[in-house]
């Protein structure tokens, strides 16, 4: 073999094989991301932030008394006239809490902490209240409908964020409560007049004038016209 042969023998060399194309890689990358970015989703569109719940969340509630029929008309309520039962519970630190006739004008308001239009309806309760607009009249909070599964939970976290005055009693995973007032969705409103009388009821949201004409109307012992119904959550 002549030199110039062995020369281009030893020249020649097995091609190295191809560099290893890591576009897939980026690929499978992009899809983990993406997959986490949808958990991280689903799971803060269902329940809310349990590590901020307190051991009372919900509590047992016992009813005394005639329960109300569940309102269905709040311009011809058959509920109006009569006497409101007497609830026995708890509130969000566990304090027991009563609510019945007081001998005073009250309001009892029933809230939903994933009910969207509760969340509207209480910061407007909450300024009518630094406005002066509810003064002589008492008010009660009972949550109902509460569930870690459900968004914007837990209720008291809610409540205190926004700074919620008035008194408030959990309702029982059984809806007690609620269903002793005849209630028919959320936010829920019972107005009862100074003999423990509901003097009327109604659900759905209301604008902040036409609370405050409401509750002016109770705390004046006139008749309560009740608007037409709200916009509001269904009750389960």
């Amino acid at each position: 073999m002549s030199r110039t042969m062995q020369a281009a023998k030893r020249r020649k060399r097995v091609a190295p094989p191809p560099k290893a194309n890591h576009t897939w890689f980026w690929i499978v990358g992009i899809l983990v991301v993406i997959g986490l970015a949808a958990v991280i989703a689903v799971s803060s569109s269902g329940g809310g932030n349990t590590a901020k719940a307190t051991a009372h969340e919900t509590g047992k509630v016992s009813v005394e008394g005639t329960p109300l029929a569940t309102l269905t008309d709040p311009q011809n309520d058959s509920a109006v006239g009569d006497s409101i039962p007497s609830l026995s519970g708890v509130t969000f630190d566990g304090s027991p809490m009563h609510i019945g006739p007081t001998g005073k004008p009250q309001v009892i308001v029933f809230l939903s902490h994933s009910c969207p239009h509760c969340q509207a309806e209480v910061p407007r309760i909450v300024a009518l209240h630094k406005a002066g607009k509810l003064a002589g009249v008492d008010v009660t909070a009972v949550t109902t409908n509460t569930s870690p599964d459900l968004p914007n939970y837990p209720p008291s976290a809610w409540l205190k964020r926004e700074h919620w005055p008035y008194p408030v009693m959990v309702d029982s995973t059984t809806f007690t409560a609620a269903q002793a007032y005849g209630l028919p969705g959320f936010p829920y409103f019972v107005f009862v007049d100074a003999n423990g009388n509901v003097a009327g009821r109604l659900a759905g949201e209301m604008p902040p004038s036409q609370l405050a004409t409401l509750f002016q109307e109770l705390r004046d012992g006139k008749k309560i016209t009740p608007p037409s119904a709200g916009a509001s959550t269904p009750a389960p």
